[in-house]
């Protein structure tokens, strides 16, 4: 019961203020219409209860079980193992990350047919999956995130000088897409895992990172597929 309370109370301080200002705004700058105000207010009301559930279970199930499963994989002594688990985890949380719906969904509205149906997806998906198989990497071997980081940043900046401009906004968007709520809770919680069983003697340096690693995949693939693609637009 205090998980619910204490979940309701963070969604409550963080979504009062942003609330009140869009019902602000729809009553005093845009003509007054009660029915429209209402629906402002209902909609409201329906996201505060999404988030409350949202956070709810990602606290009580997708956590936990992400530590678990990130606990579990190393006891097997397998690097290839780990790295292959950390690419299926980056897979499958990606897919069902509903940013990237939405994002494509919207690339789509702006500019129908600008895209190959799916590939936008495709793309992000395949970099952020490589990535955390790439941070796997970084966990096992203990090497500094800074090396890792500074390599894929100038691989992303080389891309942008080949890649067509129109595709330079999507894929930094992508990044943050990806790196949404339902796949950086699960990311952090493997990684947290994994380091647990390693018993490395600096667990905050280790356990984390991993996201920044992802939140530079979708970029670098998305620029890539606007290389690929460049002759068609």
């Amino acid at each position: 019961m205090s998980l619910w309370r204490e979940t309701l109370g963070e969604v409550v301080k963080s979504t009062a203020p942003i609330v009140g200002l869009l019902i602000a705004l729809r009553v005093t700058l845009i003509e007054f219409d009660a029915a429209e105000v209402s629906v402002v207010v209902l909609g409201s009301l329906m996201a505060l209860a999404g988030l409350v559930l949202f956070l709810f279970g990602a606290r009580s199930g997708i956590v936990p079980f992400g530590e678990q499963l990130g606990s579990k994989v190393p006891t097997y002594g397998s690097l290839v193992l780990l790295v292959v688990f950390g690419i299926v985890i980056g897979l499958a949380i990606t897919v069902a990350e509903p940013n990237v719906r939405v994002m494509e969904t919207q690339v789509d509205q702006a500019a129908p047919g600008f895209l190959p149906s799916g590939s936008l997806v495709l793309a992000i998906v395949l970099g952020v999956a490589l990535f955390v198989g790439l941070g796997m990497v970084r966990t096992a071997f203990r090497i500094p995130l800074v090396k890792l980081l500074i390599p894929s940043y100038i691989l992303t900046f080389i891309l942008l000088f080949f890649a067509p401009p129109s595709f330079v906004g999507i894929a930094f968007d992508a990044g943050g897409a990806a790196t949404g709520p339902l796949s950086v809770p699960f990311i952090i919680a493997f990684n947290v895992g994994v380091v647990s069983v390693l018993g490395r003697g600096n667990g905050v340096e280790d356990s984390f990172g991993v996201v920044a690693l992802a939140s530079i995949g979708p970029v670098a693939a998305v620029l890539l597929l606007g290389v690929l693609l460049g002759g068609l637009h």
